[in-house]
């Protein structure tokens, strides 16, 4: 074992497993114990490549004096615990502690919160850290060198630079999962909150994770750079949010592969110059080894929505592989600019949404050879349509448990945008069920899926509404209602018709084929009721004139058996 601090050396042995309290009684001149389980660190300390410390306590507090480095040579180990141990500098003191890894890749940092620190180092460390906090560091929080760590569930929050950084002529390929990035670069100096150099042949993954930022106007979201031509540095960028920093995503330079996809890229704003930045994507080659793959991506808010600059190749959907990419309310200056292609590479985004539904509009939104013989050529026919609707609507048990006896429950949408669910005599409970909606990509429905509603009602007797609508809000309103079986046959009542649908000239035609005097009564969409009669076979002329445009739902019953159908009043 050697442990050593700046004061005292302890005798090379052959290493050993230790606690913080073994620590302190090796080296008290290093090490003070302030309380129980409350640890100051005095003097820089080594943990020797051959040595464990093993942080295990739940309420062990480490206090840190200004400028002392933790050195990290052989392995720390921290146990899983109800409460985070803190690692906490003098925040007193501008000179805040240092912690180095080095050659320590079997090193661990679970549930530990470290502040008021300079910068973490990790050198030859495959380090793993999850379910940390970091903040108010006093430079970037975590830098590795020729290393892969792991990094997951944590937060990053208020610290002057990066969260996350390498150097630009060093290479790792870490995994970045599911952490949170929120207000950092508070130095305001041009950098993102995750910035990294080249990779290796391994791949950078950078998923699940929501990067946000709030006071730095010159700081980005992640960006990724290979400057020195040196190595392949292949990245997957997925499934993260990221919003309100000077820019979404950016790479820059050689032999970068890419795949950016389901990610949010929302409101990255903050550049006051737009010449200078505030895309949501940006991709800037130094030669067309700079490629990126974009698919189902959320792209809105920015100034501009995807720039691709000098050389690249950019793939953002071809005719065999759509985009599926959603690009609208990118803009500066009153312009519309969802993918400028500021360079002489042609490109392919076949199949995105473009905040518009016809390729008119979405050519005046993309800028390229058409605007300027300079540019490289756009490729982006057919465009991705999206239509308001809802393309199936069920009850399913495994959301539901009132169904556990009676199975799924399958919507049946008619051609009024009525979704009708027909019962036997014995009714399922209703009143608290969320159904499963399922609808074309970047469509919204509200309520959606996650709110249970009562289909049902105190008198069996209740229809619920489910508005679809589309980015550009082109809406589509559905009726959902439960159909309790009588004696009318199950199909009988959706044969009844209201002609002209909508009414035009005061009047509509109520066509009753099913052979059976009907109950019917006509509310507003709020409940309230305006009329109600008796549907008798064939056909009644029915007067709108007293009543206020809009639409009106109206319900036909016989016996247990129930319909509602919508009217519109123009």
């Amino acid at each position: 074992m050697c442990l050593c601090s700046v004061f005292q050396l302890v005798a090379q042995s052959s290493g050993g497993l230790y606690t913080l309290q073994d620590l302190a009684t090796l080296l008290p001149n290093a090490i003070q114990v302030t309380s129980p389980n409350h640890y100051r660190i005095l003097q820089n300390v080594t943990l020797e490549p051959q040595d464990t410390l093993l942080l295990q306590t739940t309420d062990e507090h480490i206090f840190v004096d200004s400028g002392k480095e933790i050195n990290i040579l052989g392995t720390l180990l921290t146990q899983e615990r109800t409460t985070p141990l803190l690692i906490q500098g003098d925040f007193t003191q501008n000179d805040y502690f240092e912690i180095y890894f080095e050659s320590s890749s079997l090193s661990t940092l679970k549930n530990v919160h470290v502040q008021y620190c300079q910068h973490i180092k990790l050198i030859n460390s495959q380090i793993h850290i999850e379910s940390c906090e970091f903040d108010h560091f006093s430079d970037h929080v975590i830098s590795y060198l020729n290393c892969d760590p792991v990094i997951e569930n944590s937060y990053f929050h208020d610290n002057q630079a990066c969260a996350i950084q390498s150097a630009i002529n060093t290479d790792g390929c870490p995994k970045i999962l599911n952490n949170v990035f929120y207000n950092n670069v508070l130095a305001n100096t041009n950098n993102p909150q995750i910035n990294m150099g080249p990779g290796t042949t391994d791949t950078i993954f950078i998923v699940g994770n929501r990067i946000e930022g709030v006071a730095s106007t010159m700081s980005g979201g992640i960006g990724i750079s290979n400057l020195t031509n040196s190595g392949i540095t292949k990245v997957v960028v997925r499934d993260n949010v990221i919003t309100h920093n000077r820019y979404g995503y950016t790479q820059n330079g050689y032999r970068i592969s890419s795949l950016i996809a389901d990610n949010q890229f929302i409101d990255n704003d903050l550049e006051v110059n737009p010449n200078n930045g505030g895309s949501g994507i940006s991709i800037y080659g130094y030669d067309t080894t700079c490629a990126a793959k974009l698919r189902h991506n959320f792209i809105t808010g920015n100034l501009w929505g995807v720039t691709a600059i000098y050389h690249h190749h950019v793939d953002m959907g071809t005719e065999d592989d759509y985009g599926y990419n959603l690009l609208y309310n990118n803009g500066n200056g009153g312009v519309e600019y969802e993918l400028y292609n500021n360079a002489s590479s042609n490109m392919n985004a076949v199949g995105n949404y473009w905040g518009c539904d016809n390729e008119a509009a979405a050519e005046s939104v993309i800028f390229h050879q058409a605007d300027n013989a300079s540019y490289g050529l756009v490729n982006y026919q057919p465009i991705y349509v999206i239509e308001p609707e809802i393309t199936a609507f069920d009850f399913l048990m495994e959301n539901n448990p009132a169904l556990e006896n009676y199975g799924d429950m399958y919507g049946t949408i008619t051609a009024d945008d009525t979704i009708l669910f027909y019962v036997g005599c014995v009714v399922p409970d209703l009143r608290h069920i969320y159904p499963t909606i399922t609808k074309p990509l970047w469509v919204t429905v509200t309520p959606d899926e996650n709110e249970a509603q009562d289909f049902l009602g105190d008198n069996l007797n209740n229809s619920v509404l489910y508005t679809a609508a589309t980015p550009h809000q082109s809406t589509r309103t559905y009726v959902v209602h439960v159909n309790i079986e009588g004696a009318v046959p199950e199909n009988e009542l959706t044969k009844i018709n209201l002609t002209p649908n909508p009414v035009t000239q005061g009047y509509f035609q109520m066509e009753n084929p099913t052979g059976e005097e009907l109950t019917w009564v006509m509310r507003t969409v709020d409940g309230k009721t305006v009329m109600n009669g008796v549907s008798i076979p064939g056909n009644q002329r029915i007067s709108t004139h007293h009543l206020s445009k809009g639409m009106y739902l109206i319900t036909f019953q016989h016996k247990k058996q129930l319909l509602t159908k919508k009217l519109i009043i123009q």
